[in-house]
C-alpha cells in the first residue's frame, strides 16, 4: 500500500503547485499585465493624436 500514499504525496504536490500558480496568476500577474496593457493603449492614443 506505499504506492498509494506515493498517489496521494503527488497529488497533493500537484494541487500546491497549481494552487500557488492559480493565486500568482490573479494577484500578481493579471493586474500587472493589465496596467501594462492599459499604459501601452494610452501611449499608443497619446502618439496618434499628436501626429
Amino acid at each position: 500500500m506505499w504506492w498509494l500514499r506515493l498517489v496521494a504525496i503527488v497529488a497533493i504536490l500537484l494541487a500546491g503547485i497549481y494552487l500557488i500558480a492559480f493565486l500568482e496568476e490573479k494577484l500578481v500577474s493579471g493586474p500587472r499585465r493589465r496596467m501594462l496593457e492599459k499604459k501601452a493603449r494610452e501611449k499608443l492614443k497619446g502618439n496618434g493624436k499628436k501626429e
